[in-house]
């Protein structure tokens, strides 16, 4: 199978690495709050195949405990069933000591960009896409993992069907872990669950509310709680009811049932599956087919047989139907033991509650400068209470050295009315040899001090 490297992937910069283990590096696939993934070439044991890899962020590999959880966090994806999924083949440390993993490469267009060069899914292809997707979570719960971080470009809408991709925040589901006062927000903003927002339990039923907003997102090229910065969809999805206009029976009864506020109310990744099906006993004796868009990324076709739609064989799909009722049947006696999750490695994108005022903080944003860098610190704040809080001054950013450094930017304002949001970058200069590491301090007068790491 040939693919054009240069259309799937950035090219790499100078200071990524030209390979990593026995994988040759070809390009830049993304990069996220976790670490950077890479389109790579593998030649050794697996074949010559492409690979995805995914490198954590250098500050994860200091943590001492951190290459245990990465270890257990592979080994938990590799239980997961891969025919809607990405395969884990492997696992490691990069010469600086990284630990990697990797996984096949699924050659296909990312859902949230089909969207938005396309517009919304015709109705067959986003039913095939809503079956894909729940079939997908099925077996990630199956395996005792949430994955927390469904959102159209973790789903690859490829020839063989839908791929939901990138565990890389998945967690060991935990029924008995609790969360302090800085609330765990984990996941990309505006595809968030109530309970995440509110600092509650993060169980399966956190994706199949996700799983909701991404049916309805694909169904009519909109969110379901509108656009917005991520306090803004935090509050909506809170308070408001989804926006599920135009999506076509019966999808618009089962996302409505997935976008229900409270998890227990909201059925499971298995019972959407049985119900796509058609609610049927013995949903093997079902066959549907996949019908792809004609314009996502394929490979081409041999000559000179010309290129044409597809759908799978009957047989692949009874057998995957026969799969997903497998995995209903195992969870409903029992399924795999729950592991603990791991501790947290880091602040970004979690809720952080200091009184009345709830703030999320976006990724360091580090510029090369004169002399040096300029990290910009943004914050997102909201007001939940009924009286105006007082701001403070910009917190310290203590580098990757333990060197504090103070913001150079102008200070904030010194309040915040109540129900009122504000969004704040503060500017801070670094030598260039470090990064930014935790913000001490607080935004919010009076609530103490805070530490986040970054």
């Amino acid at each position: 199978m040939h693919i054009d490297v240069n259309s799937v992937s950035a090219p790499l910069s100078s200071s990524d690495p030209a390979q990593i283990g026995p994988y040759k590096l070809l390009g830049r696939l993304g990069t996220g709050g976790m670490g950077t993934v890479y389109l790579g070439r593998s030649a050794g044991e697996h074949g010559d195949r492409l690979v995805a890899v995914k490198v954590v962020k250098r500050q994860y590999a200091v943590d001492e405990d951190f290459g245990v959880r990465f270890q257990t966090e592979v080994e938990h994806a590799q239980r997961v069933a891969s025919f809607c999924t990405a395969l884990v083949l492997a696992q490691g440390k990069t010469e600086d000591g990284r630990p990697y993993m990797v996984t096949e490469f699924i050659p296909g267009t990312p859902l949230d960009r089909q969207i938005a060069t396309y517009g919304a899914l015709e109705a067959g292809t986003l039913h095939g896409v809503a079956f894909g997707v729940a079939a997908a979570l099925t077996a990630i719960h199956a395996a005792g993992l949430v994955h927390r971080d469904l959102k159209p470009a973790n789903v690859i809408l490829s020839m063989s069907g839908p791929r939901v991709i990138d565990f890389g925040i998945a967690r060991a589901v935990d029924a008995t872990h609790g969360h302090t006062e800085t609330g765990e927000v984990v996941g990309s903003p505006g595809w968030w669950a109530p309970e995440q927002l509110q600092g509650r339990v993060v169980t399966p039923a956190v994706d199949v509310f996700t799983w909701g907003c991404l049916v309805g997102f694909a169904g009519s090229a909109r969110h379901p709680f509108g656009e917005g910065d991520p306090m803004v969809l935090a509050h909506r999805v809170l308070e408001s009811e989804p926006d599920l206009d135009g999506l076509p029976a019966p999808l618009d009864t089962l996302v409505r049932r997935a976008l229900h506020k409270e998890p227990r109310h909201r059925p499971s990744a298995q019972e959407l599956l049985l119900a796509l099906v058609g609610g049927r006993e013995d949903p093997s004796t079902e066959v549907m087919a996949w019908d792809p868009p004609e314009n996502i990324q394929q490979p081409p076709p041999p000559p000179p047989t010309p290129r044409r739609r597809r759908r799978w064989p009957y047989a692949v799909l009874a057998g995957l139907l026969v799969l997903g009722a497998g995995l209903y049947l195992g969870l409903r006696e029992g399924g795999t033991p729950q592991a603990a999750a791991p501790e947290r490695l880091h602040d970004i994108g979690r809720r952080i509650v200091v009184q009345d005022v709830h703030m999320i903080v976006k990724p360091p944003d580090c510029r090369p400068a004169a002399e040096g860098a300029s990290c910009a610190i943004t914050w997102l704040l909201l007001n939940m209470g009924g009286a105006t809080a007082q701001l403070s001054a910009y917190p310290h950013l203590v580098d990757d050295q333990g060197f504090g450094h103070t913001a150079t930017s102008p200070p904030p304002p010194d309040r915040l009315p109540p129900g009122d949001r504000l969004t704040l970058t503060a500017e801070y200069a670094l030598p260039d040899d470090r990064t930014p590491a935790t913000l001490t301090g607080s935004l919010v007068a009076g609530g103490g001090e805070l530490e986040v790491h970054l």
